[in-house]
C-alpha cells in the first residue's frame, strides 16, 4: 500500500508540489489564528484563584447628610449589624461577608507595596482586600498551604495575620513551595512613618493565583482582617443554586422597605455574572474580543474553504481512476485508504518547514501572547490542534468527492478514459 502511495505522489509531483507549499503556508495561518483564540480562551478558562458563581453583590449607602440626625449617626453601628443579620437570615442565603479594597468587575482597586524582613529593599506591588473571616467560604477560597485561623483574624492581634496569593509568596519569599511562605514575615514599608505603623504581618496560609477578572493576567495579592462589617464595605452574598434565579429581585423587593434605616439606605444588589457582562461591555472588552474572534474566524474560515475545494476538485478529477481501480478489483476500503494515505502523507511532508517556520514567528515575538505567556506548552498545542484541524479538513475534502466516484459504473469510467 505504502508503495503505491509514493509511486502516485511521486508519478503527480508537479501538481503535489505545488499543493506541498499551499498546505505548508495554511498550517502555519491555521496555527497562528489558533494561537490568537488560546491568548484569549486560554485566559478566560484559567480559574480567577476564587469563586464568584451565585454571589451577589450588596451595597447599603448612607443618607444625605442633610436628613442625616445626630441619633441615627450615634446608632449607625447598631442598625448596620441589624441589617446585616437580616442579610444573613434571609431565605436561600448561605454564607455572607463584608470586604472592601480591590472589587472584582469594577475599576475600584486598591495596592501597596510589601517587603520581607529579610531584604527591606525588596518591595513588592500587590493588590489588597481588607475581609472578615466568612469571605473565604462565600468565595470558595481554599488554600494551597497553612489554614485560615478565624480566632485570630484580627487587625488587633500581632503581628497581623494575612493571606497571600502564590505569586505574591514567590516574589515576597521566593517560595518554591506554597508551604514555604506559611509563617514568614513581611511589613509595609509606607506605613513606617505614620502615626500607627503596622510593622509586622504574618502569613497564615498561600491560596491559589489571583486575578481580577477572567481576561486579566494572574497578579500578587493579599489578604488582610477586617474585625466587623462596617458600613462602607461592600457584603458578598452566596446563595443557594436553587434560589440563586429572581433572588436579586425577590432580595429588593422583600427589603427595600427594611433597609430604610436610620442613615442607611439599600443602593443595590447584583450577581457577580451580572457585574462581570456590564464590565466587559464599559472596557470594551466584548467588541474587541468579537473582533479578533471574527478575523480568526475569516482567516479560517479561507483556510477551511480553500484546502477543502483544492483536495474536493483533486479527488473528483481522479474520479475515472478509482471506478477503474474498483472495476480490476479493489474494495471500496482500499480505494478509500489509498486516497486518505496520500493527502495524510502530503500533510505530513507539509508539517516540518511549517513547525520551522511557526517556530521562528514565536521566536521573533510576532504572536499575540498579552493574557497567556509564550511556552512550549502552548506552542505545541496550538500547533497540533492546528495539524489536526486541518487533516480533518483534508478527509472531508477526499471522502465525500471519492465516496461518489464510487457509485460510477465501471463501464462509463472506460469510456471516460
Amino acid at each position: 500500500m505504502w508503495k503505491q502511495v509514493f509511486s502516485q505522489l511521486w508519478n503527480q509531483r508537479k501538481a503535489n508540489s505545488w499543493l506541498w507549499a499551499e498546505l505548508v503556508v495554511v498550517i502555519v495561518l491555521l496555527w497562528y489564528g489558533v494561537d490568537l483564540v488560546y491568548n484569549y480562551e486560554g485566559a478566560a478558562l484559567a480559574p480567577k484563584g476564587y469563586d464568584t458563581d451565585y454571589v451577589f453583590d450588596l451595597m447599603v449607602e448612607t443618607k444625605p447628610i442633610e436628613v442625616i440626625d445626630d441619633a441615627d449617626n450615634r446608632r449607625a453601628g447598631e442598625d448596620f449589624t441589624y441589617l446585616y443579620n437580616l442579610i444573613r437570615d434571609y431565605p436561600g442565603v448561605e454564607d455572607v461577608c463584608a470586604y472592601y479594597g480591590s472589587v472584582p468587575y469594577t475599576n475600584s482597586v486598591q495596592y501597596e507595596g510589601y517587603a520581607p524582613h529579610s531584604d527591606s529593599t525588596r518591595v513588592v506591588q500587590c493588590y489588597i482586600r481588607y475581609v472578615t473571616a466568612s469571605y473565604f467560604k462565600v468565595f470558595r477560597i481554599e488554600p494551597l498551604a497553612g489554614r485560615l485561623d478565624e480566632e485570630h483574624w484580627s487587625p488587633a492581634e500581632s503581628p497581623m495575620p494575612v493571606l497571600m496569593s502564590a505569586d505574591l509568596a514567590d516574589s515576597l519569599f521566593h517560595a518554591t513551595r506554597p508551604g514555604d511562605a506559611v509563617g514568614q514575615t513581611c511589613f509595609n514599608p509606607y506605613f513606617l512613618n505614620t502615626p500607627r505603623p503596622v510593622t509586622s504581618y504574618r502569613v497564615q496560609a498561600v491560596l491559589p493565583r489571583h486575578k481580577l477578572d477572567e481576561y486579566e493576567r494572574y497578579e500578587p495579592f493579599i489578604y488582610l482582617p477586617l474585625s466587623k462589617a462596617l458600613f462602607w464595605q461592600h457584603v458578598a452574598v452566596r446563595v443557594a443554586p436553587e434560589h440563586a434565579t429572581g433572588f436579586a429581585e425577590r432580595f429588593r423587593r422583600d427589603m427595600q422597605s427594611v433597609f430604610d434605616r436610620g442613615i442607611f439606605y439599600l443602593d443595590y444588589i447584583r450577581s457577580y455574572s451580572d457585574m462581570k457582562e456590564a464590565f466587559d461591555v464599559e472596557q470594551g472588552t466584548v467588541n474587541y474580543l468579537n473582533t479578533a474572534y471574527a478575523v480568526a474566524a475569516f482567516f479560517m474560515g479561507n483556510v477551511f474553504l480553500c484546502v477543502l475545494a483544492t483536495f474536493w476538485y483533486r479527488t473528483r478529477k481522479r474520479r475515472c481512476e478509482i471506478a477503474l481501480r474498483m472495476a480490476m478489483g479493489s474494495s471500496r476500503r482500499d480505494v478509500m485508504r489509498q486516497l486518505m494515505l496520500e493527502g495524510m502523507t502530503l500533510l505530513l511532508a507539509a508539517v516540518v518547514p511549517a513547525l520551522f517556520i511557526a517556530f521562528n514567528v514565536q521566536v521573533a515575538d510576532l504572536t499575540v501572547h498579552t493574557l497567556v505567556d509564550v511556552s512550549s506548552g502552548r506552542f505545541v498545542l496550538c500547533f497540533v490542534a492546528a495539524v489536526v484541524l486541518l487533516a480533518g479538513v483534508i478527509a472531508l475534502g477526499i471522502w465525500y468527492p471519492a465516496r461518489q466516484a464510487m457509485h460510477i459504473q465501471p463501464a462509463e469510467a472506460l469510456h471516460d478514459e
